[in-house]
């Protein structure tokens, strides 16, 4: 046998989409105030992706923008590439590359014109490289690891499609909200309900700082209910039980 060995070739042709609408100015700099714990309370679960996607280095900064999506072949990074030659101020590179940890989306290198352009950060359902230069250069990238090997850019895979990344879906033009605390997705289309839910996030100091009677409200009526959910199932109380009193 001569020549490549080539397995079957898909009928499904190479997808570059539309651009998306774009969230205004306002709506994305209401989340920049705000804890992407907060946002994942308001968007829950099915937005709120898993804790393997992480910041890639620590301390770093919020990320919030709009996605520009990317679908790649694992192993191969042209589409990542085709994406970031499209990055527009305020975007935030979005990457399905099914948790592909054996090397790198992209590095440094690729990411300077983007930044200059206004790319606000990377998150990859795979690996990246260069992190150590990223960090000096302040860039938010979450990922589910640090590769140093640079794979094939042979398959033009797809941009500006719906992807999955750490367990979303994520469309073009979704806003992508992403601290150390990990990264929530706002659906463009109930960004304006969302952000009508989540106060902008305020940094306490000592305990006095937080709403102390509420929260003791709460804590009260959280032991009742649980002492009534323990009797209606016939727990056994074994020994004497004291409440807490806070001293």
């Amino acid at each position: 046998m001569t020549g490549p060995m080539l397995g079957h070739i898909p009928i499904l042709p190479p997808r570059l989409g539309a651009a998306p609408y774009r969230a205004s100015q306002e709506l994305l700099a209401h989340f920049r105030d705000c804890s992407v714990c907060d946002v994942t309370d308001a968007v829950g679960r099915l937005y709120s992706m898993d804790a393997g996607i992480r910041p890639l280095y620590s301390p770093m900064k919020r990320a919030v923008g709009i996605a520009l999506t990317v679908k790649a072949i694992p192993g191969d990074n042209l589409a990542i590439h085709t994406a970031l030659g499209l990055a527009r101020a305020d975007d935030i590179l979005v990457v399905d590359w099914r948790g592909n940890t054996e090397s790198c989306g992209s590095g440094v290198l690729s990411l300077i014109d983007p930044m200059r352009r206004g790319l606000r950060g990377v998150v990859v359902d795979g690996s990246w490289r260069d992190v150590d230069d990223i960090q000096a250069l302040g860039f938010p990238v979450l990922g589910r690891g640090i590769a140093p090997f640079s794979p094939l850019k042979e398959d033009l895979g797809e941009v500006n499609v719906p992807v999955a990344c750490g367990g979303v879906v994520v469309e073009p033009g979704d806003i992508i909200v992403a601290d150390e605390g990990g990264v929530a997705v706002v659906p463009l289309r109930h960004a304006e309900q969302v952000a009508a839910a989540v106060e902008k996030f305020v940094v306490r100091t000592s305990y006095e700082q937080y709403p102390l009677d509420e929260l003791r409200q709460g804590a009260d009526a959280r032991r009742e209910d649980l002492r009534k959910l323990f009797e209606q199932q016939g727990g056994l109380i074994v020994g004497e039980q004291t409440e807490g009193t806070g001293e």
